[in-house]
């Protein structure tokens, strides 16, 4: 059976590089010519021609940071996470204190279903950066998965507080994440619940049906959860309670 996808988690930080010679040696202009071109590629989905010029890149500056992370984000969207990781694991060695580097190494972890291990990287991620946005969404989703349910709704908050329009202004950004038992509904209903507490009715109701068409049904916590105080008595949220 299927499990239902959440596209909610990861990271696409488009700072890599690539190439189109084959010398083992170049100047700056020539790596940027090929990050550049690696880039476009990228963003056209087409990642065997970005790898292409992220292969000769390396060749020009195989400490490259930027590259390799770019060469593990081609194989990460074709699902190709084994060949993603080895690039990931590059780019942090390369720099410990790149944050993207780990986030993404988060991402594979969560995409297989690693999350103690995703949970780890996500939380050295934002240790290195504690504004890193993205972290915050993706261990709020983790946290659901491993069903530590408060602390996921301290990193959602966090989230919300750092952007609230995250989710909406990188659409590319995101990936799909399985989600097990319950872990869909109740990262959903406390995304209603954040919005609640902000007295943002829409958007909390926006949820609280994404909520409901996934199988949530324990709406009396609606009646119990203090976040939908001010807005409980809004005809949209009674619609739940009926």
């Amino acid at each position: 059976m299927k499990r239902k996808g959440l596209t909610l988690i990861i990271i696409i930080a488009l700072l890599s590089t690539a190439c189109l010679t084959a010398r083992k040696q170049g100047s700056e202009t020539e790596y940027n010519e090929h990050l550049n071109a690696a880039i476009k590629y990228f963003q056209q989905e087409n990642y065997f021609l970005a790898r292409l010029e992220l292969n000769q890149a390396l060749r020009i500056n195989s400490k490259s940071v930027r590259a390799n992370n770019l060469m593990g984000l081609t194989y990460f969207k074709e699902g190709n996470y084994d060949s993603a990781e080895i690039y990931f694991q590059r780019a942090i060695r390369i720099d410990p204190g790149y944050a993207t580097g780990y986030l993404n190494l988060g991402a594979i972890y969560a995409m297989r279903e690693l999350y103690p291990k995703a949970r780890e990287y996500y939380e050295k991620a934002i240790s290195i950066s504690p504004d890193l946005t993205a972290g915050y969404y993706s261990l709020a989703t983790i946290c659901f998965q491993l069903n530590d349910k408060e602390q996921g709704l301290n990193y959602l908050k966090k989230g919300l507080e750092l952007n609230p329009n995250y989710l909406e202004e990188h659409p590319e950004a995101l990936a799909g994440l399985p989600m097990r038992g319950s872990a869909l509904t109740d990262l959903y209903f406390n995304f209603a619940r954040v919005f609640a507490s902000r007295g943002e009715v829409e958007r909390a109701v926006q949820y609280l049906k994404k909520a409901q068409e996934n199988g949530f049904k324990n709406w009396k916590l609606i009646e119990e959860e203090p976040e939908f105080a001010a807005i409980r008595d809004n005809p949209l949220i009674r619609e739940f309670l009926k």
